[in-house]
């Protein structure tokens, strides 16, 4: 695994039920919150933003900069604000 990304986001109850009846919830993935990169064995803070939920998300460090991630696969992990 090269990079693993926690993107903080909200997480309200849907509409929709797993199997079990347990309410699944809506992961809002549109707006700008926090987020952990995880990449070579170092966590690093960064800030989300993702404008319209037909764009793609970017990821900055503190200082404005582009986060860079390792060249493969990148996890996406969304854990509740």
């Amino acid at each position: 695994m090269k990079t693993i990304v926690i993107q903080y986001v909200d997480m309200p109850p849907s509409r929709y039920k797993d199997v079990n009846g347990a309410v699944t919830p809506h992961i809002r993935t549109v707006g700008s919150g926090r987020a952990m990169v995880l990449r070579n064995g170092k966590a690093y803070s960064t800030r989300w933003k993702r404008s319209k939920a037909t764009g793609g998300t970017s990821f900055t460090r503190p200082d404005g900069s582009r986060m860079p991630f390792a060249r493969g696969q990148v996890w996406m992990v969304y854990a509740d604000r």
